[in-house]
């Protein structure tokens, strides 16, 4: 994915910035001379009002400031690295080190979102973000982009596949989601749910359930359905979840099954708009 979308003139390694709203200022101008940016007043007033929802430095050094707009030509990502860092106005998360950059017509959503899926995961690797710090020029910062990216292995597949993913710990959703964000997936439904060696371990008295009670085991997991054509999705996906941590050859974190349809009635596709 970035070798299609990032270039040198992307990346911008130590530049002059006083503080963060001479950071926003500068990102802007700079997209507007590459021509990204149609209108600077009107995507900079949209980027501090998105700002103002929630601070978008989510991890400790790096900050994702993004937003919408018809004042985009076209989805880009641009990455600034700030080896001092600059203030960033959240003291919990301290000086943001690395910003992604990103901004996005009002019409072409589900790139942009993959480009922010992509970008979250990356930048919780330790070692990526320590190589980003270390990088002396753009050349080197999209190689290493490149060498990071897991592409999606294309199908001549036709058939329709329905994917089930079954999460036996809750708390790993929101990796999964933002993985299947990653691959291009909208149209997942989500469940609550209850396996049977749970329910017969907490709620049936006869079979002892306290081997799960006593091993803090959570009772309820989530089980997704989703709509794909491409049956390398699976093992994409699974390869994303596991370099987050999450792997589902472990016994107990959950596992993926496809399941090839006859039919489809009606449209699996939802746009998400945000």
């Amino acid at each position: 994915m970035w070798k299609d979308i990032i270039k040198e003139e992307l990346i911008v390694i130590n530049p002059q910035i006083e503080n963060k709203e001479d950071l926003f200022e500068k990102l802007v101008n700079h997209m507007y001379s590459l021509d990204y940016i149609l209108n600077r007043k009107k995507f900079l007033k949209t980027l501090w009002e998105r700002e103002q929802l929630s601070n978008t430095e989510l991890i400790s050094g790096v900050a994702f400031p993004h937003a919408r707009s018809n004042s985009v030509s076209k989805v880009f990502v641009s990455i600034i690295i700030l080896k001092d860092g600059v203030d960033y106005h959240n003291p919990e998360q301290g000086k943001a080190r690395i910003i992604f950059f990103f901004g996005c017509p009002e019409t072409d959503n589900r790139q942009y979102l993959q480009l922010l899926a992509q970008a979250s995961r990356l930048a919780r690797n330790i070692k990526f973000r320590n190589q980003l710090l270390q990088a002396k020029n753009p050349a080197q910062v999209i190689e290493m982009l490149c060498s990071y990216d897991q592409e999606l292995e294309a199908s001549n597949d036709d058939h329709n596949y329905l994917m089930v993913v079954v999460i036996n710990k809750t708390e790993h959703m929101s990796d999964v989601l933002s993985a299947l964000v990653e691959i291009g997936i909208n149209n997942a439904s989500i469940v609550d749910s209850v396996s049977m060696a749970r329910k017969l371990a907490y709620d049936i008295p006869v079979f002892a359930g306290l081997s799960y009670i006593g091993t803090g085991s959570s009772k309820f997991s989530n089980m997704l359905f989703c709509h794909i054509t491409n049956p390398r999705i699976p093992q994409h996906l699974a390869n994303l979840l596991k370099s987050n941590g999450i792997d589902l050859k472990k016994k107990g974190i959950g596992y993926i099954q496809l399941i090839k349809l006859e039919s489809i009635i009606g449209e699996p596709e939802e746009e998400i708009n945000i």
